[in-house]
Order: structure tokens, then sequence, then C-alpha cells
């Protein structure tokens, strides 16, 4: 092979791995720290033109170096981490779908009868006891409202240029569970917000609730987020399975490490059989068991926490059922799910189409149950 052929080999693969790392599936946004938002240099990048994508005036560019320090905009580093202020990003209104219901639930005190509903900026989720509502956004991250809480979407937006959403979620009462830029796209802002903390996800599974009277928690299942005040102050930050818990003041003792899930005995195939039975975990004070149309439990169609490894599972569906077990701690965090796939079948009431008989929120009208 000639040095010509090489040489304009090595150019085109060069160009290739240029443009793969630059493409939407390997973008470099890496959420928010503050009131910056943060993205990482990848080979290419430019200060004019990512003042262009992000803020739609290529003039801001002067403004962003200033920011970071930037003495020669020709020699930022690849890997560098660059901030831009949130009030000079272009942004446009989004919307969130809610793509699962269970139970008695409300949308700004109205309830919530069907799925597919949009949810806006400045709108309260609350749901009851024994339901639960999951919101899908535009990027495709998951926020599950699970019972006996109530969470508003203080911030709904989306980056203009790029699609990367602008989220911020107060917990008033109860938990919130998401999965965030599931699909690895980069995430402009994600916060999770108590009146005493706030939890700021770059690309993470989170689960993070009040106490009354007993302050905040945030649990971290995957990826890595930074645990601050309310005021911004970072406390600290959580990696991969570490949780972290405050007192009524906001203060903190430390992060800690989750305990594993256990291991699930096989249920075998039929249909009618309900015991679910696993190994205990040292350490563990209960279980959380949940089923759920999805793998990841965002679609919850029953859930309960036990004490002992054994426990009778209620039919809910007919067909595939995804059984979720989770250990919880003395502080009762709940770390990563054991996952069991099983098939149910249910005795329900049909129409003269033989449609089963709904009787809302997700539920039918049963002869009996397995």
């Amino acid at each position: 092979m000639s040095s010509t052929l090489r040489t304009i080999l090595s150019s085109a693969l060069a160009l290739l791995i240029g443009a793969l790392l630059s493409g939407p599936a390997f973008a470099q946004a890496t959420g928010a720290r503050g009131e910056y938002f943060t993205y990482r240099f990848v080979p290419g990048d430019i200060l004019l033109t990512l003042s262009q994508r992000f803020t739609q005036n290529e003039e801001n560019w002067k403004t962003i170096r200033k920011i970071n320090g930037i003495a020669d905009q020709y020699k930022i580093p690849v890997g560098f981490e660059l901030k831009i202020p949130f009030s000079l990003i272009d942004e446009v209104p989004a919307s969130a779908t809610i793509s699962h219901l269970r139970g008695k639930a409300f949308l700004n005190g109205s309830p919530i009868t069907q799925t597919g509903g949009q949810v806006t900026e400045g709108a309260v989720i609350t749901t009851d006891t024994n339901s639960n509502v999951t919101l899908t956004l535009p990027d495709d991250s998951k926020v599950l409202v699970p019972p006996n809480s109530s969470v508003t979407a203080k911030r709904l937006q989306r980056f203009s240029g790029t699609g990367y959403i602008d989220a911020i979620f107060t917990i008033d009462r109860g938990e919130v569970q998401s999965h965030v830029n599931p699909d690895g796209g980069g995430v402009g802002r994600f916060e999770i917000r108590t009146p005493v903390s706030v939890t700021g996800v770059r690309g993470t599974i989170l689960r993070a609730g009040t106490r009354q009277g007993q302050g905040d928690y945030s649990t971290i299942i995957k990826g890595q987020a930074d645990f601050s005040q309310a005021d911004g102050v970072i406390l600290t930050r959580l990696a991969s399975n570490q949780g972290v818990i405050t007192d009524g003041a906001g203060q903190h003792s430390g992060t800690r490490a989750l305990l594993p899930p256990p291991v699930l005995h096989p249920m075998g195939g039929q249909s009618h059989n309900r015991e679910l039975r696993f190994d205990p975990v040292p350490g563990a004070v209960a279980y959380e068991l949940v089923l759920a149309e999805d793998s990841e439990g965002y679609d919850v169609l029953w859930s309960q926490r036990i004490t002992g490894t054994t426990a009778t599972l209620p039919a809910v569906r007919n067909g595939t059922v995804y059984v979720l077990v989770r250990s919880l701690d003395q502080q009762m965090l709940a770390g990563a799910q054991a996952v069991l796939t099983i098939e149910q079948t249910m005795n329900t009431i049909n129409d003269r189409q033989g449609s089963p008989i709904g009787v809302g929120n997700g539920s039918y009208l049963l002869q009996s149950a397995f």
C-alpha cells in the first residue's frame, strides 16, 4: 500500500471517528452544576459553534470564554468541562407524557383518568395510597411518582438548539424515582429538590424523597449526582450504589453503601405459581417487592414491603410480569433490584367483543384471581 493511500485512509478514519464522537449517541452534555450547564469537549469542538448550538448566538463565545478562564480558544483540551450559564441558553417549553397510571391520582387537583395526558411546567402530580404515575420526558427519561406522594414540575424546558432537557422536580411529600437519559444522549439539567436539599443528576438511576420531620434521602443506583443544600452548596457527590440521608436541617453524616439485591429463586413458567422465594441479604431489615409491566419497575402494577424472604404474589395482568425485589437497610434505603420474569393469567369478565371490562385506572373486573 502506497504512503499516499495510507495517508488518505488514515484521514478518512480520523474524520469518521470524529463524526461518531460528535454525534448524538456520543453527546458530551454532562448535566449541570448550580446555574451552569456543563459540556465536555470532544475532537472538533470550538467555542464559536458551541455558542451557536447552545445559546443560538455565536457572539456569546466571548462571554463563555471569560467565564471559563480560557486564554486560547484554539488550545482547549479534549475532555475539558465547559460551563455555560443557563441564563444564556435558549430554551423553549417542554412537556412530559403520562405514560402509566395505576390507582387514584391527580394532576393539578383534577383526577387523572387515562394515560397520554401532558404535564407542563408548574403542574402538580399527587398520588393516593396504592396509586402511582409514570411520566416520560421528551428524551425518554422516566419519572415515577409512587404512592402517597406530591411532586411539582417546577421547571420543564428544552434546549432549542439540541433538544436537551432542563427539568427540575420538587418533592412536596413522598418520593420520586427516575431514570435520566436512558439512551446516553446527554442531559441539560435534571434536579430533584426537597425543602432542604438538591440532587443534581448526571446520567443516573435515582430515588429521592422526604421523611416528615426527619429530613430527606437520595440514593443512586447507577451513575452519579451532586447532593447539595437548598442554597446550592455541594455537600457530597454520590456514585453508583450510594445513598445519603439528611436531618431536618439538611445536615448529613456522609454517604453510605447500598445493599445488594437478593438472589431470587426461579418460579417456573406456570401462571398459577405465585410463590416467590429469595435468599436473605446480610444487613437487610426488609425487602421491597414490585410487580411491573417493565423490567426497570417504572410501570408499577403492585408493590409491598415485607420482612421475610417468601411472598405470595397477586395476579395483576394477563401475560408477562416483571418481579423486582430490593433490599432495605436499617435506614430503609433501597438498593439495586433483582428481576425475575413470570407469566400470569387473570380471570377477567369480558364484554360481548371479548375484551376485558375495565373498572378504571388500569384495573379490570375479575371473576377471581389466582
